[in-house]
């Protein structure tokens, strides 16, 4: 196994132009984090030399470990290797805001949508990361949803300070006219100016960010020139109050912006209080007449769900699946529900039976598979069939909400099983899983720690 210092890599998560960031085990203890290696491509050592390259890398971890916040990712360790590369240990999950969406390489192409309460709790965290760090004069430049990592316990973690800039430094010594920032998420006035840009940039890059996990678009269509999209027809649950709000926050001109996070996170605050006195007609129940027609509709012509493990290799979910290009169901099942008193939920239209609550605590995958064999072992709900549900089993959790166009695991389950493990492989390292909040399925290596929700056939 390779060894970067005294770290084991796991495997590579990703290359920049910068450096590499690596999936590693601290020594002795075993636990997954991540590693930031300074690797630089050619043609930025042809740019700005080795010596400007370490400087700004060893910047980027002194911001980085100098920022105690909750929401801003913590740094562990600075060293360099044998050869004298720099490198730092910084905390790791599994997901990132990018990843969650379904952003690709292809910005411009629609992501998947959140909830107005998780998007807006997802904003509030960023905003008060980056509050943090403009208090000390630091201007991130950066933010985007792949530098938002997402922890086991759903809170926002920023990442990525290479491109930071403090307040009253000179720039660092790139060339006239490079550009610094992501395209789509980067303020005009930073795009023009790198140097020009204050805590205003950051907030138009958070309102980008807002605006997509809200509609799955970027703000500006490139079609129609500087005309920003109306959030309110790509979202029925935004009114115009929400247009407003991304008026402002979208300003070309920063003068006319958001004038500091607080200001941002008091009016996102405001508007969210219309969003709660709806939440919970989102993922309500169907009428019991209702559940007596599906059952009806959906009994004699549901065909029997794979229950036996495929490996589909490295594939994307709508190759492997009968799913889009996002990793949500073609076609959504009817089921027929009915929660039992021994803490599980039978789907009589497809003759499942399933844990109602699942695993108290996300595992890994061989942790997953412990579960299961102890709840055999114990009797759950006395039988000692449970097993890992495929992919097609999972599909049967996921419904289409009629009217937000949103997507929701039925509430007879337990929603904070929210990531759950199938049994189906994608690689030797990889298993597919299903994210039960955003309806989609999706996969994660065996290191990450996932719900379990065990089901049992129950013809």
């Amino acid at each position: 196994m390779r060894m970067i210092g005294r770290y084991k890599v796991c495997g590579r998560l990703g290359k920049g132009g910068m450096g590499s960031v690596y999936k590693v085990k601290l020594p002795g203890l075993e636990r997954i984090v991540a590693l930031k290696l300074l690797d630089p491509a050619e043609i930025m050592v042809d740019l700005l030399g080795m010596d400007e390259l370490k400087r700004q890398f060893m910047y980027e971890a002194r911001i980085m470990a100098g920022l105690n916040h909750p929401h801003i990712a913590g740094i562990w360790d600075l060293d360099e290797t044998d050869s004298g590369l720099p490198y730092f240990i910084m905390e790791y999950s599994c997901n990132n805001l990018g990843t969650l969406t379904g952003e690709s390489y292809m910005v411009e192409e629609p992501t998947r949508r959140l909830t107005v309460d998780t998007a807006v709790k997802y904003a509030i965290q960023t905003l008060s990361g980056l509050n943090r760090m403009h208090h000390e004069g630091v201007i991130h430049r950066d933010i985007k949803p792949y530098n938002l990592l997402i922890t086991a316990d759903d809170s926002i973690k920023i990442i990525d300070f290479g491109l930071s800039k403090l307040r009253g430094e000179d720039e660092f010594g790139a060339p006239p006219g490079m550009k610094v920032g992501s395209p789509y998420y980067a303020a005009p006035e930073q795009e023009m100016d790198p140097k020009s840009a204050d805590a205003r940039a950051d907030i138009y890059a958070v309102g980008v960010t807002l605006f997509r996990m809200l509609t799955g678009l970027l703000p500006y269509d490139e079609e129609s020139g500087e005309a920003m999209r109306l959030a309110k027809a790509h979202n029925p649950e935004l009114d115009w109050a929400w247009q407003e709000f991304f008026a402002k926050a979208l300003a070309l001109d920063p003068a006319d912006r958001h004038e500091t996070c607080a200001e941002m996170i008091a009016e996102l605050e405001y508007l969210e209080e219309d969003w709660e006195d709806r939440r919970d007609r989102i993922c309500s129940l169907p009428d019991a007449d209702e559940d007596i027609q599906r059952l009806e509709d959906t009994l004699d012509r549901n065909p029997g769900l794979r229950d036996v493990p495929v490996k589909t290799g490295p594939v994307t979910p709508d190759q492997a699946f009968f799913l889009d290009r996002l990793g949500r169901p073609k076609e959504y099942y009817r089921c027929a529900f009915k929660a039992e008193a021994d803490q599980t939920v039978r789907d009589e239209a497809h003759g499942l039976m399933w844990q109602a609550k699942g695993s108290p605590y996300p595992l890994t995958w061989q942790r997953a598979r412990e579960y299961v064999d102890q709840l055999n072992e114990v009797g759950f709900a006395g039988y000692d069939d449970w097993r890992i549900p495929t992919v097609e089993e999972l599909m049967t959790l996921i419904r289409e909400a009629p009217e937000l166009g949103d997507f929701c695991v039925d509430s007879l389950f337990d929603p904070q099983a929210r990531q759950v493990w199938s049994c189906d492989r994608r690689t030797f390292i990889q298993s597919w899983c299903m994210d039960g909040a955003m309806g989609f399925i999706g996969f994660h290596d065996h290191t990450c720690p996932l719900w379990v929700r065990a089901v049992r056939s129950d013809h």
